[in-house]
């Protein structure tokens, strides 16, 4: 990271942002779960009260059977038949809504689990994204302060670019304009200089003059051609 406490700072307000919207999230979630969830338990229990009540309409049934046809053994053979069918669907449906109940709760742990690992894995990623992301603008930041440290020192030529893909980039235009601008300046005020040079040296100025106005030429050519200043030959070597 080239600036960690700014990259650090926008990474950390986007998570928390993120973050915020997945508690919303999580609360709404977990406040309709828990709604399933009771709703499926007084489905069960619905449904065990009805088996109960089914037990005991066949138990009262059976013995008003007993009572008012004793003697009438295929009307007993067929009031058990039909409460046996009745219990078992009885049986049967408690078992389904238990069932139910238990795959509601299967899905609800499921669930948690998906929406925990995948908050998880979300915060890791925006992290990792808002720290490239970040690099985007930092990048050309740092470049341009170490840029401007060398124009402040009156080193003119930039050679330099921003990588593929950074931001600021129009930033980053003006800032080259304005160097363009500055060495034009240097280089009309250099050729002023030489000028002048040519003129001192053909009036015979003094020796002292003249070196401290090539000195003051090579401090200016340093700032437009760094590479080539030291093969420069002298105003006087030119005219």
């Amino acid at each position: 990271m080239l600036d960690p406490r700014f990259q650090l700072k926008w990474a950390g307000y986007l998570v928390v942002v993120v973050l915020l919207v997945m508690t919303g999230l999580g609360i709404v979630i977990a406040r309709t779960a828990a709604h399933a969830s009771e709703t499926a338990q007084i489905a069960v229990t619905q449904a065990e009260q009805a088996f109960d009540e089914s037990k005991t309409n066949s138990i009262l049934a059976k013995r008003t059977v007993e009572l008012l046809a004793a003697d009438n053994p295929t009307l007993h053979t067929l009031m058990d038949e039909s409460l046996e069918a009745v219990d078992a669907q009885a049986e049967k449906n408690l078992a389904n809504v238990r069932h139910k109940q238990t795959e509601i709760q299967r899905d609800l742990h499921m669930l948690r689990a998906l929406l925990i690992g995948a908050g998880a894995a979300l915060l890791i990623l925006l992290s990792i994204m808002g720290i490239v992301i970040t690099r985007r603008i930092v990048g050309p930041v740092h470049k341009m302060k170490r840029l401007l440290r060398r124009v402040s020192t009156g080193r003119l030529v930039v050679g330099e670019r921003l990588r593929r893909g950074d931001e600021l980039e129009d930033l980053f235009d003006t800032f080259l304009q304005m160097t363009y601008s500055l060495k034009a300046m240097h280089v009309a005020r250099l050729a002023t200089l030489d000028d002048t040079i040519r003129r001192a040296e053909a009036a015979s100025t003094s020796h002292d003059v003249l070196a401290g106005l090539r000195v003051l030429r090579a401090q200016m050519v340093l700032g437009v051609e760094p590479r080539r200043a030291s093969n420069l030959p002298p105003p006087s070597a030119q005219v």
